[in-house]
This record gives C-alpha cells, structure tokens and sequence, in this order.
C-alpha cells in the first residue's frame, strides 16, 4: 500500500500516467525502481525527478495515517478490492477513497443521475426509480448532488446506495445534504478519488463523472438540460461500453432538452418506473439472425469496419454492407471518421426464446 500511495504522490503522476506506469511494470513499488528512462518513458522527466525525493514518500506516510485515523479505506488501481469496472476507463483513478460498504462495489449498480435544478416531475421520477432499483438488490449510484441525484439516494435507502463526490469523502458536498451523507454511510458507501480534506471545485465533476458511469452497468438519465454534466456522464458510459437510458419531458421544459435528445438518438427509454426485472437485460434486436450476430460484434465505442469484421470472423467487404442495413434500422452509428458503434442504448441481448 505505501509504495502504491509513493507512486501516487509523485509529481506529475495522474491517473493516466499511474496507470502506465503500473500496466508496464507489474506493481507501482517495480514502477519506483525503475530505470530512469524506462519510466520517464511511461511518465514523463518531470516526474521521473520527483520521484527521486524524500517527498513523495513523507507525503504517502501522512496520507496512510490520516486515512486511518478517519477510518477511510484506500483501494488503488490493480490492488485488492479495486472495482475491476473503473478498470475500463482510459485514466481509472489511481486511488480510490472509500467509507462504508465497499462491497456494495462490486455488486450490480445502476447510475441514476440528472439536472441539480429537477423539476417536481424529475424529483418524483428519481426518487421512485431509486426505491425501485435498491428493491431489486442494485445499488443505486449518484452524486450527491441537489435535485434528481440526491432523490436518487433517498428512493434507495435504507437499500444500497453510493455516492461519488466531488469533494474527499469526509467532506459532504454540498453541504445542505449534509444529512442525507450521513444516512448514506449508514446504510452505503461514499466514494472519491479526491484525497480526504479536498473541497469540490468545478474542474473535479467530470472526473466524478466518469467513475459514476464506469461503476455502473447501466446509466439513466432523468432530467438534462442541453448542456447538463449528466450527459457527460453519458458520453463516459458510452465510451466504456455502458448501456444509456432516459426519462422523456415535456418538450417545452429545458431539463428535458439533454433526455430527449438522447432517447432520438438512440437511447433506451424509461416508459414508467415500475423497472421490471428484464428492464436492464432486454433490449429491441434485429430478428435477423446474421444482423445480429453481427450487432453482438458492435461495440459501444467506435471501432473500424476492419475491427468488427475481425471481431464477428467475417469478410470487410460483407460486414460492411451489413453494417449499413443496422445503420439504417437505427442500431449503429457511423462517427465522422468512418468508424461505427452501437447507438446509446443498443444492447446486443437477445429475447429469451428468439431463434
């Protein structure tokens, strides 16, 4: 743990970088001993320099010990208990400070984020669909924030609910949930990459983001304005191959600006919030046997022609004109360079009793 914690401290080491350093060589105490070059090579000088000193070292002693003063669990980036899901992002956080049910991880969770700003409608949706889930054994995860966020948490509990913060995990945020924090951790878990003491500042809520929609095996989306942080957290689900769900608005309501628009681009719809027990494993399939087989081929991110062809063992030339008929059935999208993907939402299941 403490050389994990060195590596972490190290100037200039982030999430990407950590994660190179230790994908290339094997743990982050063989990432510190490393030969010069060879690290500088997966970091950059900068930090193959700090890594020299007293202080990365200090700095990781005094993190362990605080962390276990407040009795806040470390988990870091390919150790024991590390959710193998964060794993799927381009930069997973190198550490990952916990307090409360941890295990609740690596279960199944379902994401259930949207506008600050909800509406009565939003508030109402959020908080059924939060009962709901947590009712059928999923953790319900969130962040915390005012409107569809923090009714998520409060649908789920006294059920399995986590929150990911902006902020250190022993720093409530906002702070008018202050309350609801405390339920959390007595029924969930609180989680941040974010080291405990740190306040929430803007720049910290896309990379909440992400680790909200990576945990997450599924993504919906309640309320979202055009420009809402919730439909980042979309764009992170889908690059990471999660399925994306939206509840439609009033089309004169701007919270429902970002959700319609995802559901006319695909996304599965949420049509009432009783959530049946296939409402996260069924999904509209071509009937086409070879479509879709070729669809299970599509991932969520874009790939190539060539890399679906390889993928389902077929020739480019008929992937590619299969992949046309999909395209224009509405289950794959064609990016601007050429590349394909399954639109949001598009699961390539199959219904139970199809040929």
């Amino acid at each position: 743990m403490i050389e994990a914690l060195t590596l972490y401290c190290v100037t200039g080491v982030g999430p990407r970088h950590f994660r190179k350093l230790v994908d290339a060589f094997g743990s982050p105490g063989a990432a510190l001993a490393a030969d010069a070059d060879a690290f500088a090579k997966e970091a950059d000088r900068g930090a193959e320099r700090a890594r020299r000193g007293a202080a990365p070292a200090r700095r990781a002693r005094d993190l362990l010990r605080r962390c276990g003063e407040a009795g806040i669990g470390v988990l870091v980036y390919k150790g024991e208990g590390y959710p193998e899901r964060l794993g799927n992002l381009h930069s997973p956080p190198a550490v990952l400070f916990t307090l409360g049910r941890t295990e609740l991880l690596h279960g199944p969770c379902v994401a259930v984020v949207g506008s600050r700003r909800a509406t009565a409608y939003g508030r109402r949706v959020s908080r059924a669909l939060g009962a709901r889930l947590a009712a059928q054994g999923r953790c319900v995860v969130s962040g915390m924030a005012m409107g569809v966020d923090a009714e998520a948490h409060r649908g789920a509990l006294p059920g399995p609910t986590a929150a990911v913060l902006g902020s250190g995990v022993d720093v409530p945020s906002p702070a008018s949930n202050t309350r609801l924090y405390r339920e959390i951790l007595k029924h969930g878990v609180v989680v941040s990459e974010f080291e405990p003491g740190a306040r929430a500042e803007p720049h910290h809520f896309p990379r909440r983001n992400r680790i909200i929609a990576a945990l997450a095996s599924d993504v919906i989306i309640v309320e979202a304005s055009r420009r809402s942080g919730a439909l980042i957290t979309a764009d992170h689900a889908l690059t990471v191959g999660r399925d994306v769900h939206a509840v439609p608005g009033p089309i004169d309501r701007a919270t429902s600006e970002g959700t319609n628009g995802l559901i006319a681009q695909g996304a599965a719809i949420i049509t009432n919030t009783n959530l049946g027990g296939d409402s996260f494993t069924e999904r509209p399939v071509p009937v086409e046997p070879e479509l879709r087989d070729l669809l299970a081929a599509v991932p969520a991110a874009p790939v190539t022609v060539e890399e679906v062809a390889a993928t389902a063992g077929r020739a480019a030339d008929e992937v590619g004109a299969t992949l046309m008929i999909l395209e224009i059935r509405g289950f794959v999208a064609t990016t601007r360079d050429g590349r394909v993907m399954r639109t949001p939402g598009r699961r390539p299941m199959v219904r139970e009793g199809a040929a």
